[in-house]
């Protein structure tokens, strides 16, 4: 009983930070909606067929109390023939919004909520991130960046919301086949982006050389529940972790190497395009298409997104790599950073 009264009082202090709202404070949150599948048919086999994933990755801006509307919605899509569902992706795309947002003058408090999955969202790069961004980008009047993550089983942030909207749009559609359908549900709801269309950084190999390792840290990672980030005036920010919703107790230090500092993190670019699909995966898709629309689906102009997927993946280079791989679907379970780029 005690237990279940102190979880309920973490909970309850989570989403009183939720709803805060100060002239003074932004809060955005983010998360990223389950996998949608391609093609979507009518047909029964398409249930034990493996199928191309679609991806959806929303920010939200404004407390939980705020009204979902296309000004505070920006959604981020891509399928896994481009780039996987890491941490390199979800943390390109969080950099792409902050980078083009337009803070009021009266921000000096910037509290991005999440929740606190560690191949996504709770990991060092995202630190090393918003640690660069808020020394060499950030706009002056911002003084700090919070990033708090919910009590395990209490992670309903607002957009969830959004997703609950978008899946009641996609229920009325028996047949989706290609990405662009579904952008266009997202984009009735929001300002969208193709990931393709932003920079994606391999951030995870640009801090390993600059940031201490997590065991090195002067609090536990894993355990905190609040991470506070403010600058110094040697090129370098200051990072604080709390276990609790309320306390700040913990004290303020750099998370860098010797002789390193924040700003010497350089990410380079990840290619578009250059991510693998199991062969056997690509058979299952393939067979689909010929039961639902048969074999000549090739022929088919709404289908070329399948086409030409299957013509790259059947490429000498592709296939070679892809026999070696093929044991490994780590792009698919979201554990990658950079394992399954070419």
């Amino acid at each position: 009983m005690v237990e279940k009264r102190i979880n309920r009082l973490k909970y309850k202090a989570f989403y009183a930070i939720l709803q805060e709202e100060n002239e003074n404070l932004q809060t955005i949150s983010f998360d990223c909606q389950k996998n949608q599948a391609m093609p979507k048919v009518p047909d029964q086999s398409a249930y034990y067929s493996r199928q191309i994933n679609f991806y959806h990755f929303a920010i939200v801006v404004g407390n939980s109390k705020a009204k979902l509307n296309k000004n505070n919605i920006h959604s981020y899509y891509w399928d896994e023939s481009s780039h996987c569902k890491g941490s390199n992706e979800i943390i390109s795309a969080v950099y792409d919004f902050l980078k083009n947002f337009e803070f009021g003058d009266t921000i000096k408090i910037l509290r991005i909520v999440s929740d606190g999955c560690a191949g996504q969202n709770k990991n060092t790069g995202m630190i090393a991130m918003l640690g660069k961004w808020l020394y060499t980008e950030a706009p002056t009047n911002i003084k700090k960046i919070e990033l708090i993550f919910p009590v395990v089983g209490h992670s309903f942030i607002p957009p969830d919301r959004l997703f609950a909207r978008i899946e009641k749009t996609l229920k009325t559609k028996e047949v989706i086949i290609s990405p662009s359908e579904y952008a266009a549900v997202l984009k009735q709801n929001g300002m969208c982006k193709d990931l393709a269309s932003i920079p994606v950084f391999d951030w995870k190999k640009s801090y390993e050389s600059i940031i201490k390792p997590t065991t090195s840290w002067h609090f536990q990672f894993m355990k905190t529940k609040r991470f506070f980030i403010t600058r110094t005036k040697t090129e370098n920010i200051l990072v604080q972790g709390e276990e609790t919703y309320r306390n700040e107790i913990r004290q303020k230090k750099t998370i860098t190497k010797n002789n390193k500092n924040i700003t010497m993190i350089s990410p380079q670019i990840i290619q578009p395009n250059r991510v693998y699909i199991k062969q056997a995966k690509i058979q299952d898709v393939d067979r689909l298409l010929k039961k639902h629309y048969g074999n000549d689906w090739r022929n088919l102009e709404e289908l070329i997104f399948f086409k030409s997927l299957i013509e790259r993946m059947s490429t000498a280079e592709t296939r070679d790599f892809i026999r070696l791989s093929e044991e490994t679907d780590l792009c698919e379970a979201g554990f990658t950073d950079n394992i399954c780029h070419v």
